[in-house]
């Protein structure tokens, strides 16, 4: 293991620590953006570096030395810049409590999210990807509803993670069924309080499960993609039932090793990372910052004034900065670590996402203030960075979504205050 390999290990238990420390105290969705980078860019990388998979394509292109030596520093400058920024959010109050005084809205909210979530997959092109913000309305009023008084309205919280269950079943698509359930607990520990070791306990519970579902998802969506006629739930049960008690079973040893690469695959972003650092310039030039003014303007501009808008989605990007090819309707993320190097080169690159970090940590910081006048605002704040935090994303990706989804919200807020007449900052939403 190379200095620089210890260096970024130690660094992910900081962020580690310091995302379990803040559980409870408040909303730490920085934090878990950080941790989700480290665990994907750095112990991912580790993993398969010291117990290679030999997959034909999901390895290591370059050897620890080099891989670690640009992507930990880097990740180690996204961390400064974020930290940096963070020191004065130290002087924002959340007074969480206070949503109890919102019920009525929480539940119109909810209720909103439910409509749009009805209607979202009919709606085309730029209407359904508003339609797709709108949806998870309904998760930002079921955590407005977990503050209430009322038992009944309380529910409704854990009705949320019912249905996201149910509904990542039926896709055979968990990825925001995990994502959710991580910002929900989030703000359970902030009414809750529980103790480090209860944190301790339920992210490992948390792991023990996710890493059930990464061992049982392969044959589950063979499965299903195939036409399976019979009960997805009773499907889904007994393969992770199976995964866990009955591990030498014969469903469970089908495509053993296919699985297993799976898991190591979705950990293990850096396998892109290294492809990048592989292809890039021996067979491609920098792009000298190319896809992150396209990525600027994509944000800015909707479609109808940029006809030559790049698409969000990372096919394009993945196959010109990686030099591999794709299926046909498959993408892949290049991550905006690995994007920072085909553009800037080692040290630019580093430098980027120190820059990067800090500015993300500057917007959150004007969000949390604004909190302390509409604590509702709190709410909607994992609508917003829904796709910040996901390591695999590439900078379009992240900031069509950041600024977008944050239109969307302030709109909601204005027409909830003009229009509807709402009262979001005196507290009587009763």
């Amino acid at each position: 293991m190379t200095i620089w390999a210890i260096i970024g290990l130690l660094l992910v238990v900081f962020i580690f620590m310091r995302f379990v420390n803040k559980l409870g105290q408040s909303v730490p969705i920085l934090e878990l953006m950080l941790l989700i980078a480290g665990l994907q860019w750095i112990i991912g990388p580790l993993i398969e570096y010291n117990f290679p998979t030999y997959h034909y394509k999901y390895y290591m292109y370059v050897a620890e030395s080099e891989y670690m030596g640009y992507v930990v520093p880097a990740y180690a400058f996204f961390v400064f810049g974020v930290l940096i920024g963070l020191k004065h959010s130290s002087k924002f109050n959340i007074p969480v409590v206070d949503l109890k005084k919102y019920k009525k809205y929480g539940v119109w909210i909810f209720l909103i999210g439910v409509f749009f979530d009805l209607i979202s997959g009919r709606l085309p092109g730029t209407l359904g990807f508003f339609a797709f913000i709108v949806a998870n309305f309904k998760f930002a009023g079921a955590i407005i509803l977990f503050f209430s008084e009322d038992s009944r309205l309380k529910k409704i919280f854990y009705f949320s993670l019912v249905y996201l269950f149910l509904r990542a079943v039926q896709a055979a698509m968990f990825h925001d069924l995990v994502l959710w359930s991580v910002f929900f607990y989030m703000f359970w520990a902030l009414k809750n309080k529980p103790s480090r070791k209860q944190v301790l306990i339920t992210i490992a519970a948390g792991l023990f499960a996710l890493s059930t579902l990464q061992t049982i998802k392969a044959a589950y969506r063979s499965q299903v993609w195939e036409g399976y006629q019979g009960n997805r739930l009773e499907l889904f049960v007994s393969l992770f039932v199976e995964a866990v008690f009955f591990e030498e079973s014969e469903s469970t040893n089908t495509n053993r090793n296919l699985r297993g690469d799976e898991n190591n695959v979705r950990l293990n972003q850096g396998w892109i990372i290294s492809a990048i650092l592989d292809e890039i310039p021996q067979r491609v030039d920098y792009f000298e910052g190319k896809t992150i003014t396209e990525a600027i303007t994509a944000s800015i501009f909707p479609r109808f004034l940029n006809p030559d808008k790049k698409k969000a989605g990372g096919r394009d990007n993945f196959m010109k900065f990686t030099g591999l090819s794709l299926g046909e309707n498959t993408s892949m993320g290049i991550s905006i670590v690995g994007e920072a190097y085909g553009n800037f080169k080692v040290y630019g690159g580093i430098l980027f996402m120190g820059v990067w970090g800090f500015l993300l940590t500057l917007y959150w910081n004007f969000l949390m203030s604004r909190t302390n006048s509409k604590i509702v605002l709190l709410a909607f704040l994992p609508i917003i960075f829904l796709q910040v935090v996901k390591a695999e994303t590439e900078l379009v990706v992240v900031l069509n979504h950041l600024v977008k989804a944050s239109i969307v919200v302030f709109l909601f807020f204005w027409g909830a205050k003009h229009v509807l007449k709402w009262k979001l900052s005196d507290g009587q939403g009763n």
